[in-house]
């Protein structure tokens, strides 16, 4: 009896996590990403249109930007062309940024 009590109990148990791991799965895919402007460009590629290049595009938003810095939601990346932003990454825990190879090819000789 106690084995069939304990198949009881971590089956209900199993079926209860599965059940709300797989509501939060549902809830989370109904909106993976934001419904702003430039997510939404940047996942429909509608950019392509009127910029040859990304760089360019990005260029384009960074410059109409209040504050010369973009949040792509979509990505979890923030592009900045703030000095002071930029001054604060350099001077303070410039490893904790992170950098990928495109940044180190054209910025490696600046930064080292």
């Amino acid at each position: 009896m106690d084995f069939v009590a304990a198949f009881s109990f971590l089956f209900f148990g199993f079926t209860i996590l599965f059940s709300v791991f797989s509501i939060l799965i549902y809830i989370w895919r109904l909106k993976p990403w934001c419904n702003c402007d430039v997510c939404k460009a940047y996942l429909s590629s509608s950019w392509r249109k009127d910029f040859t290049n990304l760089c360019d595009w990005y260029t384009h938003l960074l410059r109409n930007s209040k504050t010369g810095t973009i949040h792509f939601h979509v990505l979890g990346n923030i592009i900045t062309a703030n000095p002071e932003n930029v001054e604060h990454m350099i001077k303070t825990k410039f490893d904790n940024y992170p950098k990928g190879k495109p940044f180190s090819a054209l910025l490696g000789d600046l930064f080292g």
